[in-house]
């Protein structure tokens, strides 16, 4: 038979693994940051020009004879054109601004247009999906952008999002009296 440590010591590890198992998924959620989804869009790059290079010689080959005229004249050279930044790169999950500014150099740094803060209202939260799809019709039915989100298998009911904390305050005063539901203010994030 097995020894009565061994035992213990088996039933202690299976014991850490079933509890590892059920909390490990409430720590890691798996919710991505909103930062992560921007996408954008990169073209092909600048055409430079094709540079020929000739191979190198041993130093027994080429001649010790000084050069007696060098052909053309200072005037001939010429440089090779920088390529031009491109200014077609967009990040397409941003809006455009309606009014355009002043015309930028290229060597401002240009800076990524930052959205502003959007609010919503979290109404409730569910163990039961039926529970949660119930009020999302009704408040719907009410006239309000109601919606369901999933996070570790709980079911939570938001109505929004609102660019101003005061609309989504002001919603929540309205439904507390209309459905008695006590909500809370959130800052929205598309997860």
């Amino acid at each position: 038979m097995i020894d009565r440590a061994v035992t213990y010591r088996l039933i202690g590890a299976g014991i850490m693994v079933l509890s590892s198992a059920i909390v490990l998924p409430l720590i890691l959620d798996g919710e991505r940051p909103a930062e992560l989804d921007m996408q954008v869009q990169v073209t092909a790059p600048p055409a430079f020009p094709v540079i020929e290079i000739s191979p190198v010689q041993p130093a027994d080959s080429v001649s010790n004879e000084p050069v007696a005229e060098i052909e053309g004249s200072e005037d001939d050279i010429r440089l090779i054109p920088l390529p031009k930044p491109s200014q077609d790169v967009k990040i397409i999950s941003k809006p455009e601004p309606a009014a355009k500014a002043e015309p930028k150099t290229p060597s401002e740094k240009l800076a990524p247009t930052v959205v502003a803060d959007r609010w919503t209202l979290q109404i409730a939260t569910f163990k039961s999906k039926d529970n949660a799809k119930r009020l999302v019709e009704k408040l719907k039915n009410a006239n309000y952008d109601a919606y369901s989100l999933t996070t570790n298998s709980l079911y939570k009911v938001y109505v929004g999002p609102e660019l101003k904390r005061e609309v989504s305050d002001k919603m929540r005063d309205d439904i507390k009296k209309e459905f008695r539901l006590n909500g809370i203010v959130v800052k929205y994030s598309v997860n």
